[in-house]
């Protein structure tokens, strides 16, 4: 790839990444946390977020990372600010949004050393007996978002707990099985609105 294909690709998969994780953070709070209460919150029990972390990193591979922390940033900063969800230090907002970001990566790179493998994952010499991940089957994506959805939860909690923001051990729950129903529920949902359309046409 040239210098400039390879600019135009990073700059697709930027503009996707944000787009995908700003999108679904709009419906999480407009749809989902309005039933759910910011006050003491210690995570969502949906956090359809996740999804576009967990599909942005397994289809782009790090080129979404950038992407993905800007947007990160961003929507927890300005949306969760102005919706009470967000009253962390600056400091702090930037380490939880970077542990958030690489969850999905240091998941996959963990599956890895377990024998599987994705395409999409640099810096890593697989054997021939690994098995590749296929990303159009539900049970390698459930994989990969439980696996995530561990690796995020186990991280922030002791990211919290280190920091003294937080030491409620039901943070850790709601975060690993937020992060697991809010993905499952999205990947099912346009599955079936992709499903919907094909067939109509």
């Amino acid at each position: 790839m040239s210098s400039i294909s390879n600019l135009k690709y990073f700059l697709e998969v930027s503009i996707t990444t944000f787009i995908s994780f700003s999108l679904l953070y709009v419906i999480w709070i407009f749809f989902i946390i309005s039933s759910e209460t910011a006050s003491g919150f210690n995570g969502s029990i949906m956090y359809v977020p996740h999804a576009a972390r967990v599909l942005t990193i397994c289809y782009f591979g790090i080129a979404a990372i950038p992407a993905l922390y800007v947007a990160h940033v961003t929507c927890t900063f300005l949306i969760g600010g102005l919706y009470g969800l967000n009253n962390l230090p600056l400091f702090d907002l930037l380490g939880t949004s970077f542990l958030s970001t690489v969850c999905v990566l240091i998941a996959l790179y963990a599956m890895a050393g377990l024998g599987f493998k994705i395409r999409t994952l640099p810096f890593y010499e697989f054997t021939k007996d690994s098995v590749y991940l296929d990303l159009r089957n539900h049970k390698h994506i459930i994989m990969v978002t439980v696996f995530s959805a561990a690796v995020h939860s186990l991280s922030l909690y002791v990211y919290n707990y280190l920091r003294a923001i937080s030491s409620n051990p039901e943070m850790f729950v709601r975060f690993f099985v937020g992060d697991i129903l809010g993905t499952l529920v999205t990947i099912f949902t346009l599955s079936f609105m992709l499903f919907a359309f094909f067939r109509e046409r």
